[in-house]
């Protein structure tokens, strides 16, 4: 994605507020997958008052149309690659040899699913095929989602994957490989809802259910 700079740029540089109280979510190990939107030209959100509370939740576990919602297996060994910057130029091509940064790539996000019934990854696999977003579980049960005004929203993904099995043999269990690539610009309206806002725990409240 190229670089989004406003011309003319502005009277002064834009305020930046250094915010006094870190932000940081833990080991990702579950996210919640949705579609982006729940009929065309419709995006998927949460309000603000059913994503903190389970009977909230639960009603899009259960649902029977675009807006449902799927939790995934536990995710181990999850790491994120942040996109690095796309650049042009160098050597006589620009001023000095200095590259021209012209956009960031997307970050990728890889895991491992251990030992998990194949008909799960099986469905899974399908998701490859729709056009879905994920809210991201932390260990302490935070949820990562993007925020617009009052509701939340899954954060993109694309390149979704869902890997064939692997026989682990005598040394390792048996795993299939997750993996998918953020949109670049893709936490700049991440938010995270704190697991003390929550009336439940993501991670062992929220289960699949089959719709009607």
């Amino acid at each position: 994605m190229g670089l989004n700079c406003g011309c003319p740029a502005s009277a002064h540089l834009a305020d930046l507020n250094i915010v006094e109280c870190k932000e940081s979510l833990g080991q990702i190990q579950k996210v919640i997958i949705q579609r982006i939107y729940s009929s065309a030209g419709v995006k998927n959100k949460i309000p603000g008052e059913n994503i903190k509370t389970k009977t909230g939740m639960s009603a899009l576990l259960s649902a029977a149309d675009g807006t449902k919602i799927i939790v995934s297996p536990y995710i181990q060994n999850p790491a994120t690659e942040p996109g690095a910057a796309r650049t042009f130029g160098g050597g006589n091509q620009t001023l000095g040899g200095v590259e021209i940064v012209i956009g960031r790539e997307p970050t990728a996000f890889t895991g491992v699913i251990y030992q998990e019934a194949q008909s799960t990854i099986k469905t899974m696999k399908l998701y490859s095929c729709e056009n879905i977003g994920v809210y991201l579980i932390d260990e302490n049960g935070n949820i990562g989602a993007i925020k617009n005004g009052s509701d939340y929203e899954p954060i993109p993904v694309g390149k979704f994957f869902v890997g064939d099995k692997n026989l682990g043999g005598f040394e390792e269990p048996d795993s299939n490989a997750i993996e998918w690539n953020f949109f670049p610009n893709w936490s700049d309206d991440l938010v995270i809802v704190k697991s003390s806002e929550l009336d439940y725990n993501p991670l062992t409240d929220l289960v699949n259910v089959a719709s009607a």
